[in-house]
């Protein structure tokens, strides 16, 4: 059993708008992606046999969010075959007909883990792929001498009529003299164009705002090439924080006692998420504390809300969660440099025994977090070199 198809690849393009990451993996030629795609393969021909026929079917499903789920499963997978563990893939732990992702067993010691994303709505994702239609509407407009800078201000309640404004746009551009117009200026200075688009009943539909960027002079007139060159405006974004606490809620104690430590990781697509936001989402929001002395003077001390997942205040809470995995804008393409960071319980019902893959996050008693990088690098874990991978995954053609 394969993931990818077995076929003769010819199209070196980069990916399109509304373009899946498997549709997109299993088309593209190349040196560079040949090299993914065997990371992969290797990864998923370790799996459990009894795990696979369902990871295959998610890594290749149209829904990015099925294929960054399956590929987070596998990449956890894989880190504990390298940490030297033995897997089982959804094993059956007494008490319970509820089943982990894996158990994970070496010298007489066990480990449970579950993956689980914080993952952006149904509504966004829905909101998402009708900005990408009209994105690979748009890039299919002539323009021989301008980029496009495009901002989405609103969204309209069905799909955009993106061929009348095709046209509209071509006829704005080639009205304006791209030697006329600064190279590299602010977005102020360049041509602008809005469009609001008209409804039934007198209501705003789509709001679109447009800026024109001249190309350089050996650019102009050349044929394929996207004029959609800088996106702005609505996006699906994830609350960082609540993604997390959502995640440990909804898993934390889905299974009720191990009799073993158990980690939950998570797997964040966002760009935002730092150590800070997690450190929130564990141990509490920091809030400024201000006392005043009986001589009148204040002093203002960082303390920390009794709402983390962890810290209530007067004891620690949700102890049968030994750690907290957390992996951040997991890419297959990126998995040699990657770093994400395991949070250890500071008073777990189990503890857990340091996993070297990954940067440790362990609470000091002055209350300090202290941070320990693993003794290799991701690279030298998964036998990959250094780059990796090698070359360029779109090489200009002459």
């Amino acid at each position: 059993m394969t993931i990818f198809s077995a076929i003769t690849r010819t199209d070196p393009s980069p990916a399109v708008h509304g373009d899946g990451r498997f549709k997109f993996l299993d088309r593209v030629s190349g040196a560079y992606w040949d090299q993914i795609r065997d990371v992969i393969e290797d990864w998923f021909s370790r799996l459990c046999p009894d795990a696979q026929a369902d990871v295959r079917g998610r890594l290749r499903s149209k829904d990015d969010r099925q294929f960054n789920g399956a590929f987070f499963e596998l990449y956890l997978h894989e880190c504990l075959l390298r940490m030297g563990y033995t897997v089982t893939c959804h094993p059956v732990p007494e008490g319970t007909t509820r089943r982990p992702d894996f158990l994970a067993e070496k010298d007489g010691r066990s480990i449970y883990v579950e993956a689980r994303s914080a993952s952006v709505s149904d509504v966004a994702v829905g909101a998402a792929a009708r900005i990408n239609v009209v994105y690979e509407s748009l890039n299919r407009l002539d323009s021989p001498n301008f980029l496009l800078w495009i901002e989405v201000v609103r969204q309209g309640l069905g799909p955009l009529r993106a061929k009348p404004l095709r046209g509209r746009l071509e006829r704005w551009l080639s009205g304006l003299d791209p030697d006329k117009v600064t190279p590299g200026g602010r977005r102020d200075d360049l041509p602008y164009h809005p469009y609001v688009e008209p409804t039934e009943g007198g209501d705003v539909g789509w709001i679109i705002d447009f800026w024109a960027i001249p190309k350089s002079s050996e650019a102009r007139g050349r044929e394929g090439v996207r004029p959609l060159g800088i996106f702005g405006g609505n996006a699906a974004w994830v609350n960082d924080e609540d993604g997390i606490l959502g995640a440990l809620s909804d898993k934390g104690g889905a299974y009720g006692p191990l009799g073993a430590p158990f980690i939950v990781a998570v797997a964040s697509s966002s760009m935002s998420l730092d150590d800070h936001d997690v450190y929130n989402v564990l141990y509490g929001n920091e809030m400024l504390q201000i006392t005043t002395a009986p001589d009148g003077t204040e002093s203002q001390v960082v303390v920390r809300e009794a709402n983390g997942y962890w810290y209530a205040g007067d004891k620690w809470d949700h102890r049968g969660v030994s750690a907290v995995l957390v992996v951040k804008q997991l890419r297959p393409a990126s998995v040699g440099n990657q770093q994400h960071t395991i949070w250890e319980h500071p008073d777990p019902e189990h503890a857990v025994e340091a996993l070297p893959m990954w940067r440790r996050a362990t609470l000091c008693a002055d209350g300090r977090m202290e941070f320990t990088d693993p003794p290799r690098a991701q690279a030298d874990w998964f036998g990959l070199g250094d780059p990796w991978p090698i070359g360029d995954p779109f090489p200009r053609r002459a």
